[in-house]
């Protein structure tokens, strides 16, 4: 009982929030094998997992980060803000993958 009490916990270190940015690349994934299909469902549907929901994710995570950059036990990760930039050029390439197709099939 008496050592239960007495020890110190160590305070939770918070860092980055790197499940979210996973997110954006898995979305990212997910809409690539959309790129060689024909209808153009397939890519809006693309449009949308491949470049709107990375970017959304990107100002989430940023949102995110700092805010917990302001806790004293806030561990950074040197890889982090090059993760986000080259997740937003993913996510463009994307768009243009996908708002390509669209724009030549609307503009025949």
């Amino acid at each position: 009982m008496g050592d239960a009490e007495t020890t110190p916990t160590a305070p939770l270190r918070v860092g980055p929030p790197l499940l979210l940015l996973g997110l954006g690349y898995l979305s990212v994934l997910v809409s690539l094998p959309l790129v060689p299909l024909e209808p153009d469902l397939a890519h809006v549907l693309g449009y949308l997992t491949g470049a709107l929901i990375p970017i959304l994710l990107i100002g989430l995570v940023r949102r995110i980060d700092l805010d917990r950059r302001r806790s004293p036990t806030y561990l950074p990760r040197r890889a982090f803000g090059t993760a986000l930039v080259v997740l937003a050029v993913l996510a463009v390439v994307a768009a243009g993958l996908h708002v390509w197709p669209i724009a030549t099939g609307l503009a025949s």
